[in-house]
């Protein structure tokens, strides 16, 4: 093993740091998560013992694939804490001292934690695109059927294609009254529009199964004079039903990366908005990038020895991922709602985050 890793590069005190990096982050992953799931269980404890799933049901088609939830949302948070501890024990121990003292550039010495960041990097990247997704799928589908299904009562600015020829937008819809408003109705043929039907309200009828547009005017492009109808209301029967426009929480999440892009195409072909979706999209690479930001950031803030120990290493390290993750949570905002441009908003934090790695490298000792 020994000559093996002397091959590649890898020297003894290199295979150490490995080791206490991989080591340390997979101990507060399995402490985390566990603390989640008691969490997470006495939040749902009142829905499970009314809807009485089985132990079966909520170990194998919930926490199983909980676990994976939570390591890909949190994980980044995991590998700072768990970096900060273990690096500010050793600089407590003075083993930092000893290694940089031995004549190892500072440079040099940050080898194995970026060979650490680049392992969970390829394994969290290949986590998110493919199976991070499919668990977050059994989740919500376990969650909708023995907890309580989450569906946003309304939706706003929605485009849905009926046909190869026909378009309906609506302003909003709500779903609890399933009334949509200011909602028009475009028929193509050869790439040009022929029909357009204009509804202020177009309503979902139960004991019917059928829409009534109210409001209605409607126009037939024949001729550059064809005359306005309009009319008080009108049945029709579209094939789409009130919970087609409602995407449940977190849908697109359950999405692998070829699915995403799928939906993506389509949604894009409707003329709909897809800035959340190319934020899930990038998303799924910035969070994996960031390791190797976090990484370096929590080598910068734990490598000097302090009195207060390792606990205050930890307390500025939680400070610095409470900060980080709301600034994720506040450009994410903005992309999603196209405030900015996506793939900025995404890269913005971690791009951020770099710099100030790199001021406080700079500054560590050395």
């Amino acid at each position: 093993m020994k000559d093996l890793l002397s091959k590649i590069g890898i020297g003894i005190i290199d295979w150490y740091i490995i080791r206490k990096f991989l080591s340390t982050f997979i101990f507060s992953v399995l402490l985390f998560t566990m603390i989640a799931i008691f969490i997470d269980l006495s939040e749902k404890m009142d829905d499970f013992i009314k809807n009485k799933p089985t132990a079966y049901n909520l170990i194998f088609d919930y926490y199983v694939w909980f676990i994976p939830y939570f390591m890909g949302v949190f994980g980044p948070v995991f590998l700072f804490i768990s970096t900060v501890f273990f690096n500010a024990k050793m600089a407590q121990n003075t083993e930092l001292i000893a290694i940089l003292n031995s004549g190892v550039s500072y440079k040099r010495f940050l080898k194995p934690y970026l060979i650490s960041a680049s392992i969970l990097f390829f394994t969290f990247l290949i986590a998110n695109m493919h199976i991070i997704p499919i668990a977050d799928g059994h989740r919500l589908r376990f969650e909708d059927e023995w907890v309580k299904e989450k569906k946003v009562a309304r939706n706003d600015n929605i485009y849905y294609m009926l046909n190869d020829s026909t378009i309906i937008h609506m302003q909003s819809f709500n779903y609890i009254d399933s009334v949509g408003f200011s909602c028009s109705i475009e028929a193509f043929s050869q790439n040009k529009i022929y029909n357009r039907i204009f509804a202020s309200r177009i309503i979902w009828s139960r004991k019917k199964q059928l829409w009534t547009l109210e409001g209605i005017q409607q126009r037939l492009f024949l001729s550059n004079d064809a005359p306005v109808r309009k009319l008080a209301t009108l049945d029709t029967a579209l094939i789409i039903r009130p919970a087609e426009f409602v995407q449940k929480a977190n849908y697109v999440s359950s999405m692998t990366n070829p699915e995403l892009n799928e939906f993506m195409r389509k949604e894009r072909e409707k003329g709909a908005p897809i800035h959340r979706l190319q934020v899930e999209l990038y998303r799924r690479v910035a969070v994996p990038a960031s390791f190797f930001v976090l990484t370096l950031l929590a080598v910068a803030v734990s490598s000097r020895k302090n009195r207060g120990g390792t606990g205050a290493h930890l307390a500025i390290g939680f400070v610095i991922t409470i900060s980080y993750l709301f600034l994720i949570q506040v450009f994410n905002v903005m992309g999603n709602g196209g405030v900015m441009t996506p793939w900025l908003a995404v890269w913005i934090p971690p791009i951020a985050y770099m710099l100030v790695s790199l001021i406080l490298l700079n500054k560590a000792p050395k």
